[in-house]
Parts: structure tokens; C-alpha cells; sequence
């Protein structure tokens, strides 16, 4: 699919194997490794593939929820800062960790994993 409007409110791909181009460089990438009761978790937008970074299109933010608890906001600037985080988090087995970035011209988009 090629760049186009924003598709919903909260954009949550489920399948990402039959999603198109446009989907998969706005669907955040969570890696989460857990570490005791730490958990590592990596967040980017643009893993699939690259999501541009120009003061026209990027991503201004990221969120990282437990459940519905935000947990961590990350801003971000074009150009100078990549959609490309980490943070250490205290979260339970089970937790699930969601996602949320907003781009500039598409909106809101969420991914979703179990730690």
C-alpha cells in the first residue's frame, strides 16, 4: 500500500505478514527481554521498514503502557532524534506492554506484547 490517510482513531496491525509498506513503517517494534523482575524493552518505529524522519513526516512521540498504565513518553525531535528507544521497566510475568506512537501525518499507532 502507498502512503495514505490515516486509516483510524488507534491504528493496530494485527498481521503484519499480509500488511502493506504503509502499515509496517508506522506499527511500533517492541522487543522486551526480561532480566529477573526487570524487563529491557526496546521500542522503534520504522523496523520493517524505514520510516522517514524530516521535519514534514516523523515521529514526534512514543508511549509505553503496562495494561492501561503509562509507564514511559519518550519526545522526539526530526531529523536529529531516530524513533528508536529503550527503557528498563519493574513489570509483573503476564504484563502486557502496548506501544503508542503518533506520526505527524498518520496518527496514533499501537503494538501489543506479553512479558
Amino acid at each position: 500500500m502507498s502512503d495514505a490517510p490515516i486509516l483510524g482513531p488507534m491504528n493496530h496491525v494485527t498481521d503484519l505478514e499480509s500488511a502493506g509498506d504503509f502499515e509496517r513503517k508506522h506499527t511500533p517494534y517492541i522487543n522486551a527481554e526480561r532480566d529477573g523482575d526487570k524487563v529491557r524493552v526496546t521500542l522503534k518505529v520504522g523496523h520493517y521498514v524505514s520510516h522517514p524522519n524530516q521535519p514534514d513526516h516523523y515521529i514526534p512521540w512514543i508511549m509505553l503502557y503496562a495494561g492501561d498504565a503509562p509507564i514511559a513518553r519518550f519526545d522526539l525531535v526530526p531529523v536529529a532524534s531516530d524513533p528508536d528507544v529503550c527503557v528498563t521497566v519493574a513489570v509483573d510475568a503476564g504484563t502486557t506492554l502496548r506501544a503508542v506512537e503518533y506520526c505527524n501525518l498518520h496518527g496514533l499507532w499501537a503494538a501489543e506484547v506479553e512479558v
